[in-house]
């Protein structure tokens, strides 16, 4: 099991003998389509990592429209805030499709945070990105210009997920055009004639799920400032 680990970007560069350490405390289930592994308001013993699948993560409000925080997908991990107090979920996550799940308990996970060097920092440095990229589609949902919300979704993802070729920014596996909708508050037809647009006028480039910013400082200047 501890070879699935070596892609998982929290375990970087561990050394062979911690991941059989962190693996030798997993375990791995499977979920359905729409099946909560966490609801909002429950309690949580659990840090999970996706091996295969997709989980939304989104908070449900009375209005009946969900917040949503974030889509994962494989290697990412959830259910961290569990590491760090004893509280009740802040969020849901559901599965968006089938998905196998590790999953170790938070009392173990703490333990090998203390015994093996860096991971504890890579964790909070991953923790930091994820509440910024939070941070930011919560503000962005406040923007009354469409184009302008799409636009800071795929910054974001850009921040989180690209990697920077010369005045490039790469995204190899952009997500869905629902996804980016719901995270940017707005329907799937907005970010369909927003990413046109945006493709008309060179801001991007767009084949299959990979998505090229072929300007980064103008598209940023242009579009997020």
């Amino acid at each position: 099991m501890y070879k699935d680990l070596e892609v998982v970007p929290l375990f970087e560069r561990l050394k062979d003998s911690d991941l059989r350490l962190i693996s030798s405390q997993m375990t791995c289930q499977r979920y359905k389509r729409h099946e909560f592994v966490i609801r909002q308001g429950k309690g949580n013993h659990n840090f999970y990592i996706i091996k295969k699948g997709k989980v939304k993560i989104s908070s449900p409000q009375e209005q009946g429209q969900d917040i949503i925080f974030a889509f994962l997908q494989d290697g990412d991990f959830f259910g961290e805030m569990s590491i760090l107090d004893h509280d009740s979920c802040s969020a849901d996550a559901e599965c968006m499709q089938k998905c196998d799940i590790f999953s170790i308990r938070t009392d173990k996970f703490r333990k090998m945070l203390r015994e093996i060097p860096g991971l504890s920092f890579r964790l909070l440095s991953s923790m930091s990105q994820r509440l910024r990229f939070t941070n930011h589609c919560i503000e962005n949902l406040n923007c009354r210009s469409s184009l302008r919300r799409v636009s800071m979704v795929i910054n974001q993802i850009a921040m989180m997920c690209g990697y920077r070729s010369k005045k490039s920014v790469i995204i190899e596996k952009i997500p869905f055009q629902q996804e980016i909708a719901s995270l940017a508050g707005t329907t799937r037809e907005t970010v369909s004639r927003k990413l046109s647009y945006l493709e008309k006028q060179g801001y991007i480039k767009k084949s299959g799920h990979r998505l090229v910013i072929p300007d980064y400082t103008r598209f940023y200047e242009d579009l997020c400032l």
